[in-house]
C-alpha cells in the first residue's frame, strides 16, 4: 500500500492467474522446489541455470518467453531474466524464501502463499511496485517525475480500450514534453508500465515502437486495485 492506494483481498483467483505474470512465476518457483528440492545457487548467490531454464519454460511471462530469451542467449543466467532476479530479491526480503548453504528455498509461509493466488497478489504486487526504484538501470528515457499515486491515478484516467505511453506522458507532463524514447514517455516504459504489466494490471503486445505499443488495463486493474483506498 502507498498513500491511499490499496489492493483488494479477493480479486478472484482465476483473474490473478490469468493476468499476473509475477504471481505465475512465483508459483512456478514453488513447483520447481516441489520437483527438485531447493534451487541451486551460483557463487554470486543467484539462482542457477537449471532452475532459470526450468522456470522460464513454464511461467508464461509476456515478453520474457523461452523462445525470445534463447533467440539472444545461448544459456540463461538469472540476470538475463530480470523478472526472476527481482522475484528472488523480493521473496528473500519478505522472508518468503531464504538461502541455506548452497541452495535457496521458499519458507513454509512462502509455500503457503504460493498456494493462494489472491493472497499472493495482495502480498507481492504492492511490495514489488513500491519497494523497488524501477528507474534504476533504465536504458532509455528520462526518469519520470512523480510517484506511484500520481502515475496510478493518471493510468486510471486513460481510456479502457488502450493508450500509448506518449499519451500518458502528455497527460502527466503536458503536450510539450519529449514524447519519444529519450524523454519522459520512454522513462514511463521502464519505471511505470513494465512493473504494472509484471503484476498484471496492464497488458501490452509490445509490437512496434513506443507510439505503436498499446497498453490496456486488465480485469485485474478493475478487480484488484483501489485508488481511493476503500475496500
Amino acid at each position: 500500500m502507498t498513500s491511499a492506494i490499496t489492493f483488494r483481498p479477493h480479486p478472484g483467483a482465476e483473474t490473478v492467474l490469468t493476468h499476473a505474470p509475477m504471481i505465475r512465476a512465483f508459483r512456478t518457483v514453488a513447483e520447481y522446489q516441489a520437483a527438485h528440492g531447493g534451487i541451486g545457487l551460483t557463487k554470486s548467490g543467484a539462482w542457477n541455470r537449471h532452475a532459470i531454464d526450468w522456470i522460464v519454460q513454464r511461467m508464461g511471462f509476456p515478453n520474457w518467453t523461452a523462445e525470445k530469451l534463447y533467440s539472444v542467449n545461448k544459456v540463461l543466467n538469472e540476470f538475463d531474466v530480470p523478472p526472476l532476479e527481482y522475484l528472488r530479491v523480493l521473496l528473500t526480503a519478505l522472508r518468503l524464501g531464504r538461502k541455506s548453504k548452497d541452495k535457496w528455498a521458499l519458507t513454509k509461509p512462502g509455500l503457503a502463499l504460493a498456494a493462494d493466488p489472491e493472497a499472493a497478489f495482495v502480498a507481492i504486487s504492492p511490495a514489488f511496485l513500491f519497494r523497488f526504484d524501477h528507474t534504476e538501470g533504465m536504458r532509455a528515457g528520462e526518469a519520470p517525475l512523480g510517484d506511484w499515486p500520481l502515475w496510478l491515478h493518471a493510468v486510471g484516467r486513460m481510456p479502457d480500450d488502450g493508450f500509448t505511453l506518449p499519451d500518458l506522458a502528455a497527460l502527466l507532463y503536458g503536450p510539450g514534453v519529449d514524447l519519444g524514447w529519450r524523454g519522459p514517455a520512454g522513462g514511463l516504459f521502464s519505471a511505470v508500465a513494465m512493473p504494472l504489466e509484471w503484476v498484471g494490471l496492464l497488458a501490452c503486445n509490445h509490437d512496434g515502437g513506443l507510439h505503436e505499443m498499446v497498453w490496456e488495463k486488465t480485469p485485474l486493474w478493475h478487480q484488484g486495485v483501489n485508488l481511493d483506498g476503500r475496500g
